[in-house]
C-alpha cells in the first residue's frame, strides 16, 4: 500500500457475510470488542488500524478521511475480492466510511453509521475545542461529551486515554483534516444503499439533529437512537449498539428487499 503499512484483524468463515469495522479518532480495532464477538460467527471481519497506535506503519502515525478510505478500498479488494461488504464505522471511522462509499460505490453494499463525523453543517470550532486535549481537565472535559455515565475502565485509565489524545497519531488527524473532507445531504443523497445510522441521545460532540439530518438524507436511511447513552456508546452502551446493529442485520441482508426508511 505505498508508504502504508496497514495493520489490521481477520476473523470469521472466509465465506461469512463480509463487514468492515473503522474505529474513531485515538481508537484502536479492539474498541469494537462487542460487535466481533456478536458477529464473528457469520460473518467475515476486517478490523484495520487507521493509525499508528494499532500498529499501522504511515507517515504521521495516522491515515487522514481520504487515505484511510483508499486504504480501506485496497483492503477490501485485495480480501474480498471486490465482493461488496458491509463497512461501519464509528465517529471518524464513520466519515471515512462515508468517502469510502462516495469514491467507490462498488465496494460497500450497505453503511453503518454510528454517530459519525464529517456532516458539514456542525460548529466545526466547538467540535475541534472538544477534541484537542492538552491537560486532564481536557480528558474531563472530553468524557462529558463522550458519556453519560464514564465507564469504570474510563475512570480508571483517565492517564492512558491522555496519552492517547496527545499523540502524535491524533494530533495528525486534527492537523490534517479540512473542510473540503466534510460531506453534505447532496453527498449522502448518492449513497443509495441500506444505511443504518445508530446514535447516542446525548452525543456531546455530534448532536442527535446530526444524526437525524444524515437519515433523513440517505435515500435508504434507517435511523436507531440509543437512549440514555453518549457518543461513546461501544463503550457506554454495548449491547444496545449490538442489538441495533442485528436488527439492521435481519432487516437489511445484501441482497434482500429493503423495508421503507424508518426513524
Amino acid at each position: 500500500m505505498g508508504e502504508v503499512v496497514l495493520s489490521y484483524a481477520r476473523l470469521g468463515p472466509r465465506d461469512g457475510e463480509p463487514w468492515v469495522l473503522l474505529h474513531g479518532l485515538g481508537s484502536v480495532g479492539i474498541s469494537w470488542a462487542p460487535v466481533l464477538r456478536a458477529l464473528r460467527r457469520e460473518c467475515r471481519l476486517l478490523v484495520p488500524e487507521m493509525s499508528a497506535l494499532g500498529g499501522t506503519r504511515v507517515p504521521g502515525d495516522a491515515l487522514g478521511v481520504e487515505e484511510g478510505a483508499q486504504a480501506v478500498a485496497r483492503l477490501i479488494e485485495a480480501e474480498l475480492g471486490r465482493r461488496p461488504a458491509t463497512v461501519a464505522g464509528l465517529s471518524l471511522g464513520g466519515w471515512m466510511a462515508v468517502r469510502l462509499a462516495l469514491a467507490r460505490p462498488d465496494l460497500v453494499g450497505r453503511l453503518v453509521l454510528i454517530d459519525a463525523g464529517g456532516y458539514r453543517e456542525q460548529d466545526w470550532e466547538e467540535i475541534q475545542s472538544l477534541v484537542t486535549v492538552d491537560d486532564l481537565a481536557g480528558v474531563d472535559r472530553l468524557y462529558r461529551a463522550l458519556f453519560v455515565r464514564v465507564p469504570w475502565s474510563f475512570r480508571r485509565g483517565r492517564q492512558t486515554f491522555f496519552k492517547a489524545y496527545t499523540s502524535p497519531s491524533v494530533r495528525t488527524i486534527l492537523e490534517r483534516t479540512r473542510e473540503e473532507d466534510a460531506y453534505d445531504d447532496r453527498d449522502l443523497a448518492r449513497l443509495d444503499v441500506p444505511a443504518a445510522v445508530i446514535w447516542g441521545e446525548h452525543d456531546g460532540i455530534f448532536p442527535l439533529a446530526t444524526g437525524r439530518a444524515m437519515a433523513a438524507a440517505l435515500p435508504q436511511g434507517w435511523l436507531r437512537v440509543l437512549h440514555g447513552c453518549g457518543h461513546g456508546v461501544h463503550w457506554e452502551c454495548p449491547r444496545a449498539l449490538v442489538a441495533a446493529i442485528q436488527e439492521f442485520r435481519r432487516s437489511g441482508r445484501l441482497g434482500a428487499e429493503w423495508p421503507s426508511p424508518t426513524t
